[in-house]
């Protein structure tokens, strides 16, 4: 194992462990400080910014593996959090390929439509996919799209330090030379 593999590896056991606490505060820690408005969806911001920023191939596994964890925090059914975030992913990557603009301020308009993406598909798909379907709540679920909105901008920042901190794009892009290398080898 060489040194780009620990740091992968390393990278998606730390986004992992920044996912399980992003779910620990929006369900334990936010609702007994703030009770006024709902804690933000960080766990969804995270899964737009792997959306935005990772290779699709990997990251639709990845999130798929997120989404599993997120089941243990969250009383959402594994089928509702797999369909759901598969829409926001597949929305996602038809906006980011077909607009070209880069850095916050595309990452602040892409969680405004994943977030409202987001609870839109999550309240079609209760009614088809659950017995006792989700209640619409419409203040509620602007209210988190909003709250979302506004936490993006400075977890951008965050997420994008321990993003090229740990394994960068140049990492992404050799990583999968020298995996092509090799199956061409053998």
């Amino acid at each position: 194992m060489n040194n780009r593999q620990l740091k992968f590896y390393f990278k998606i056991l730390f986004f992992t462990f920044m996912f399980y606490i992003a779910c620990g505060l929006q369900t334990s820690f936010w609702p007994n400080i703030v009770t006024i408005i709902p804690s933000p969806q960080i766990w969804l911001i995270m899964i737009i910014f792997i959306t935005i920023k990772w290779p699709p191939l990997f990251t639709i596994f990845y999130i798929y593996f997120l989404g599993f964890c997120l089941t243990s925090f969250a009383d959402i059914p594994l089928s509702m959090i797999w369909s759901t975030t598969l829409v926001v992913f597949t929305s996602l990557l038809i906006i980011k390929n077909r607009i070209q603009l880069t850095g916050a301020f595309s990452f602040v308009i892409l969680v405004l439509f994943g977030s409202l993406s987001f609870e839109i598909t999550y309240y079609y798909f209760s009614d088809i996919l659950e017995t006792i379907p989700t209640s619409l709540i419409l203040y509620e679920r602007v209210l988190q799209v909003l709250v979302n909105f506004i936490f993006c901008y400075p977890l951008y920042f965050v997420l994008g330090k321990a993003d090229t901190l740990i394994f960068d794009e140049q990492d992404w892009a050799r990583s999968s030379k020298d995996y092509n290398i090799g199956i061409q080898h053998e």
